[in-house]
């Protein structure tokens, strides 16, 4: 019921440790001290993550990035277009995730509006066909396409999880993270792709 994005402060996140320090006492899940410090440990990150300068950073890529295909000679004004707004999560290669894999690729959460079209093989690092390519995309709920983004998740060519050794056990157990948990389809043309991801993008 809490609103956890980049509006979150030192205020708001003691705000919401006070609320659950009494609604604790009346549920029978997540009921404990400890359960109230994970929550706390897992706030406190995300707050730090957010006073980072790594979305001025993020964002300034993708401004110099988008410059470049305006400036390319190469592409009709079309393509540049598709090309954009694919950076942009929006556009051709959004929607065309969406018809291939009808929710979360990992969850099959079908709750369009939450899910991340996220690239395998990083929009940076493809060419122009690649970065359109339907099979160099996961639909992910946004943990999800964080965890992936950063490096703290891949997936084998059988589309199994691989979690990065930074995560500890008690992170997680706090994001969902199970022995289990996979793409709920794999495909040839996947491939490629998530070995490049494994090589280049996860952090083992």
């Amino acid at each position: 019921t809490y609103r956890i994005d980049n509006t979150l402060n030192e205020e708001s996140v003691e705000d919401i440790l006070r609320k659950e320090e009494i609604r604790c006492t009346e549920r029978e899940k997540y009921c404990t001290r400890k359960s109230i410090s994970d929550f706390r440990s897992g706030l406190r990150k995300f707050l730090d993550f957010l006073k980072s300068d790594y979305r001025k950073r993020y964002d300034n890529s993708i401004l110099s990035e988008i410059e470049k295909i305006k400036e390319n000679q190469h592409l009709s004004v079309t393509e540049k277009e598709s090309i954009i707004l694919s950076r942009r999560g929006q556009g051709v290669f959004r929607n065309n995730l969406i018809k291939y894999w009808d929710g979360c690729a990992i969850s099959k959460c079908s709750l369009t509006d939450m899910l991340v079209a996220s690239h395998i093989k990083p929009w940076k690092d493809s060419t122009n066909d690649e970065r359109l390519d339907v099979f160099n995309g996961l639909l992910l709920l946004p943990n999800y396409d964080k965890l992936f983004d950063l490096g703290y998740l891949t997936f084998t060519s059988e589309g199994k999880a691989i979690y990065s050794k930074l995560l500890s056990k008690n992170d997680k157990y706090l994001l969902g993270l199970t022995s289990t948990l996979s793409l709920c389809r794999i495909e040839e043309a996947h491939k490629t792709y998530l070995k490049y991801h494994n090589k280049y993008c996860f952090i083992g």
